[in-house]
């Protein structure tokens, strides 16, 4: 999947809907109350269109994807921009940080992700006391979404009542979740439809260990 990422790295920020997308998940993440701001990880961050936005939010801005492409481009941004707050990480699993963050996001970045229970885990053991999961992703669907990527090989959404049970089982306190954009394109009989996206956010509890 990097590589079909890397081939499009290019081009990513010259799609004005993904460009929306970034802008109006950002405001959303802005909305949220987080007990400490001193560092958010943009995981699946691609070029960085979300975690360039939440720049002046947090004190640290940690973009961490497994493309290199993607994460060269952001560097380009970053250097473009003369930005002091925000890093890159190259890696695949967030088990691969070294150090604790107040906040994790990924934006249409789960879907990707083979493992999802492996996935809470990594992010339950990433972030701090108190520090709190954003996901923004699609609903289930019929897989239509992806046909445009025959290389695809994840999920076709998600059902958010499992998705909560696989967030409390790792130790989350689920806060809040709601349908909050969509996604406009073809499905497999050539006809334009709506793919919603859920705004998804969980809380770590300082009074829960993870099992």
């Amino acid at each position: 999947m990097s590589q079909y990422f890397d081939n499009v790295a290019s081009d990513w920020d010259t799609c004005p809907a993904k460009v929306e997308r970034a802008e109006i998940t950002a405001a959303k993440i802005k909305e949220i109350h987080f007990e400490s701001k001193h560092s958010i990880v943009d995981f699946g961050s691609g070029t960085g269109l979300l975690g360039f936005q939440l720049k002046d939010t947090f004190s640290h801005v940690h973009l961490a994807d497994a493309s290199e492409k993607m994460l060269q481009v952001a560097q380009a941004k970053i250097a473009a921009a003369n930005i002091n707050n925000i890093e890159t990480h190259q890696i695949d699993r967030l088990s691969e940080l070294t150090s604790k963050h107040s906040a994790i996001a990924t934006l249409m970045t789960l879907h990707h992700i083979p493992d999802v229970n492996e996935f809470f885990t990594d992010a339950y053991g990433a972030l701090e006391d108190n520090g709190m999961l954003i996901i923004a992703d699609l609903y289930e669907e019929d897989g239509s979404f992806h046909k445009h990527n025959p290389s695809f090989d994840g999920h076709n959404g998600f059902n958010v009542s499992a998705l909560s049970a696989i967030a409390e089982n790792a130790g989350f306190i689920v806060q809040h979740i709601e349908q909050y954009y969509e996604i406009w394109q073809e499905n497999f009989e050539g006809v334009e439809i709506s793919y919603p996206l859920f705004l998804f956010v969980v809380k770590k509890s300082k009074q829960t260990t993870a099992q």
